[in-house]
């Protein structure tokens, strides 16, 4: 792998918004408890679930995978082709299971999209919730569809991480009573 240490550190920072993504889950619904606690504390856990899953299938962005970089040095130490061609045939299946569709992603966007609504009925957080119900409603659709819509799935992936850090910043700014 020509660029293990760029794929590394893609890999580690996808799997590392797993762990803030958790944290924003659980405090937007202890935020939102006072609006509708049912409805919150449902919209947190599926959300907590879909991370949950996320890192223990290893269910990352296409093609991200931990198992490839020990497949690519195995291949580039290999001295025979039966070698590299058994490895490259695990290297696809890695990528095949990655670019199909994930129930932890699919489940992300449905929590976005329960937690959104609660917000809505709020009075502040108005954009965060139009921003969160455009993210869930379309992220589902994304999830859903991932492997045969390409590079439109990008859409998705802008607006996921726009949501957590306008909905993030909304909570460090509420916990410190800013207005």
């Amino acid at each position: 792998m020509a660029h293990k240490t760029v794929y590394l550190v893609e890999l580690v920072c996808f799997v590392g918004l797993s762990l803030p993504a958790l944290v924003v889950f659980t405090a937007l619904s202890v935020s939102l408890k006072g609006l509708d606690k049912s409805i919150a504390a449902v919209g947190a856990l599926i959300g907590i679930v879909s991370e949950v899953l996320a890192l223990g299938l290893n269910a990352s962005p296409p093609s991200l995978h931990g198992g490839l970089v020990y497949l690519s040095d195995r291949y580039a130490a290999a001295a025979a082709d039966a070698q590299r061609l058994s490895l490259s045939t695990a290297a696809e299946g890695f990528i095949a299971a990655a670019n199909a569709v994930s129930a932890a992603g699919i489940l992300t966007a449905l929590g976005i999209l329960v937690l959104s609504l609660v917000m809505l009925k709020g009075k502040s957080r108005r954009g965060g919730a139009y921003l969160g119900i455009v993210t869930g409603a379309l992220g589902m659709v994304f999830e859903a569809l991932r492997p045969s819509i390409g590079m439109a799935y990008a859409l998705f992936g802008l607006l996921l991480p726009a949501w957590f850090v306008v909905v993030g910043g909304r909570l460090i700014q509420d916990g410190r009573g800013d207005p």
